[in-house]
């Protein structure tokens, strides 16, 4: 069994229970009659081409077919504030009867326990209804070859400049820089990954602190075997077999409160890029939606276009999302507070 596999195990079991004490008193025609003939408005929080737009438009062609009346689906790309318009819109504006769904960046789910930004935080995580993950990420510290960064010592000693799109990409150098004292400058302004990936080639950056690998794979893959980047360690609770060798940063933790403290941060990595539904839809369509989620993961059509597109599929259900968040959220609050700090401008 693998960590991460061993990490979930027991969200698993109580998951099951959950799902088999629940009645289910409403018949899926009810569901059905509903969905024949309409639509549903998958929103995205990042301008078409990066990768949760990637995973969110795979979903949209496939998911339909399988979920009882067969709706179509149509993209909605809403960027800004790093994902938070469109988690707003879904929360707040969106329709509650389950023609509304959303792909929203992983770093919110913690944002109201950990950020100040609260007037623009119009959502509570624990109130969405969750339908999964189709990938649980790897974040990479990146640098360009060029770079004196050959170690992740190197990086406790010599600046690195990378870039920041969005106050969510900023969370994990803010959160190094605070808990482990590395020396990462941020430069801001960009306004997508792929931005900060053309500046870091053309020599105006140094470096990139990736938060998903997934994601990023396209554009870091033909760099390595260019010998173009080289990464000093991935940014996950448990190591990926896409780099056994490389280095989790909780290695270098100095104490156990520390450890505490980037593993909140990096919780979000185990939900990927999760989908939403509002809150407040009829409970018997939230089902049918996570079945349809799951289904179709299992579906050889979807595998084999996932397959074509070399999509990296590591399936979370929204049963073990809802799991993980209630731990997270439990979480001590002499670490939160902490954790606030570390991702602040202000050191610890």
């Amino acid at each position: 069994m693998t960590g991460r596999a061993q990490f979930y195990s027991a969200v698993a079991v109580s998951s099951a229970l959950i799902f088999m004490s629940a009645p289910h008193v409403v018949s899926a025609d009810a569901v059905a009659e509903f969905y024949q003939g309409k639509r549903i408005t998958m929103g995205v929080g990042s301008d078409p081409g990066g990768g949760y737009d990637a995973y969110a438009r795979l979903v949209t062609r496939h998911m339909g077919r399988l979920i009882p009346g067969n709706p179509g689906f149509v993209v909605q790309n809403m960027p800004g504030g790093g994902g938070l318009r469109v988690t707003n819109h879904l929360y707040n504006v969106a329709s509650k009867d389950g023609t509304a769904m959303a792909t929203v960046q992983r770093a919110l789910l913690t944002s109201p326990l950990l950020e100040g930004r609260k007037l623009q935080l119009q959502f509570d995580p624990m109130k969405f209804n969750w339908v999964g993950s189709l990938n649980s990420e790897t974040g990479l510290i990146v640098v360009w070859h060029t770079a004196p960064h050959k170690t992740m010592e190197d990086l406790f000693k010599t600046e690195l400049l990378v870039g920041s799109s969005s106050p969510s990409t900023d969370f994990l150098p803010l959160f190094l820089n605070n808990v482990l004292n590395t020396k990462f400058k941020i430069i801001p302004g960009y306004k997508s990954s792929t931005d900060a990936y053309i500046a870091l080639e053309r020599g105006e950056l140094a470096g990139r602190v990736s938060t998903g690998w997934a994601g990023d794979k396209d554009v870091l893959e033909p760099w390595m075997k260019d010998n173009k980047v080289r990464f000093l360690a991935q940014l996950a609770m448990t190591k990926s077999p896409e780099f056994p060798d490389l280095p989790l940063i909780l290695d270098f933790a100095r104490t156990q409160q520390d450890k505490q403290v980037m593993e909140l941060i990096l919780s979000a990595q185990h939900w990927g890029r999760p989908f939403v539904l509002p809150p407040d839809v009829p409970q018997d369509r939230v089902a049918a939606v996570r079945k349809a989620f799951i289904d179709m993961t299992k579906d050889e059509q979807f595998l084999g276009e996932s397959k074509k597109l070399r999509m990296d599929l590591d399936v979370v259900t929204g049963a073990e999302i809802d799991e993980l968040l209630k731990r997270v959220y439990a979480t001590p609050p002499e670490i939160v507070e902490i954790a606030r700090k570390a991702i602040s401008e202000s050191p610890r």
